[in-house]
């Protein structure tokens, strides 16, 4: 007789319900809260980050596969998972196009509030992934000069890597790393008090890996003693129970949304329901093609009046992706009760408007704007029509 197959899901992985239709029984929970006596029955444990996987999750239960919807590991305990022979894999890569594209509408609205120009900046990228790498090929369209630092990727000579002082000195400093605590490069609080002075007292910081990576007092001080120039967070320290005195310090602050573009996610959902697949072996029969909403969206026409092209990447960006609505919507946070507030931070994020990354968007360009083509193809708009 077939054995059955009961999966436990948090309940803000998009589509779940749909991927697991044919494959098992499912129950779906609040991820921060699945406990122990929830997987009782379970074979399969499908989370998101926000879920702690260790032995005193799934000691005593039939789990044998635990899938992340997520690229980072740090609420992983792979250690415990590969001595009890359980199977796991993450989601790495499956969101990182929607981190780099959060980046860069992030300069680009900095550009046009301070009113600079990206080009000829240096960018510090600390962390140079599935992420980092998607930032530095943007980084580079848009006339920046990546300066990088990964010391296990320098081990393997695959970039040109810099010191973490001479990265933090650069004119943007972006943020790209795992989450860990133990090995030769733990980065656990890399930026600290003293790592924060090397910083350039002008330059843009944001803070898109995990909010851990930076110690959250050392960062508010270099923001409170102008030690450092604007500051985008969209991770903290001890989420939900973020430290709201930097909140209300940062330019920008988001709910820990980089990566939550509609395409990211479900690319996240696929990937764990086909790796569960196979551990159980079946055949998967489902993919998120069948429930994405097409990709022709309207498509935006460009109109120069004496702006800059950057100015109109930002204008053309705002149209897709509204960066200044996440943080008006996080702003709302501080007229409740404090008390009140990691719930609604994660209501924030289960609840997230749709967004779609650039290249389910068409573009109609006017004949001859070859610069202007270059610079969309290599931030992503890969549908680009000439207007007749």
């Amino acid at each position: 007789m077939k054995k059955p197959i009961n999966i436990v899901a948090g309940e803000n992985i998009p589509y779940i319900k749909e991927a697991c239709a044919n494959l098992g029984t499912l129950t779906v929970l609040p991820g921060r809260f699945i406990t122990s006596a929830d997987l009782q029955d379970t074979n399969v444990l499908l989370i998101r980050s926000i879920t702690n996987v260790n032995e005193a999750l799934l000691h005593g239960t039939p789990v044998e596969f635990v899938g992340s919807a997520s690229a980072g590991v740090d609420h992983i305990d792979e250690t415990y998972l590969k001595a009890r022979n359980i199977g796991f894999t993450s989601a790495a890569g499956s969101n990182a196009n929607s981190v780099a594209e959060y980046v860069i509408a992030s300069l680009l609205f900095l550009g046009k509030q301070h009113g600079f120009s990206l080009k000829g900046k240096t960018i510090g990228i600390i962390g140079v992934g599935n992420i980092g790498k998607l930032v530095k090929t943007k980084a580079e369209t848009l006339g920046m000069l990546p300066i990088l630092h990964d010391p296990p990727l320098a081990e393997t000579g695959q970039i040109d890597h810099r010191s973490l002082a001479e990265t933090l000195n650069g004119d943007i400093v972006t943020l790209h790393t795992p989450l860990t605590t133990g090995g030769s490069y733990p980065t656990h609080h890399l930026l600290n008090e003293q790592t924060l002075k090397w910083l350039n007292p002008s330059a843009i910081f944001i803070n898109a890996a995990r909010g851990e990576v930076v110690e959250t007092h050392a960062l508010l001080n270099a923001i409170t003693h102008n030690c450092i120039g604007p500051t985008i967070i969209d991770v903290w320290e001890h989420e939900p129970d973020i430290n709201w005195d930097l909140f209300q310090a940062v330019t920008i602050g988001t709910p820990h949304i980089a990566g939550h573009s509609l395409d990211g996610k479900a690319n996240g959902t696929f990937m764990i329901y086909a790796a569960a697949c196979k551990h159980l072996g079946v055949a998967p029969t489902w993919n998120p093609i069948q429930v994405l909403p097409p990709a022709t969206v309207p498509s935006l026409t460009i109109a120069y009046h004496r702006q800059s092209d950057e100015e109109l990447l930002h204008e053309m960006i705002t149209t897709i992706y509204d960066l200044e609505a996440d943080y008006h919507r996080m702003q709302q946070l501080l007229t409740i009760p404090q008390i009140e507030r990691p719930l609604r931070f994660d209501t924030l994020r289960k609840n997230y408007p749709v967004r779609r990354e650039f290249h389910r968007t068409s573009v109609n360009l006017p004949k001859n704007q070859e610069r202007l083509r270059h610079l969309l193809a290599g931030i992503g708009f890969l549908e680009i029509s000439e207007e007749e």
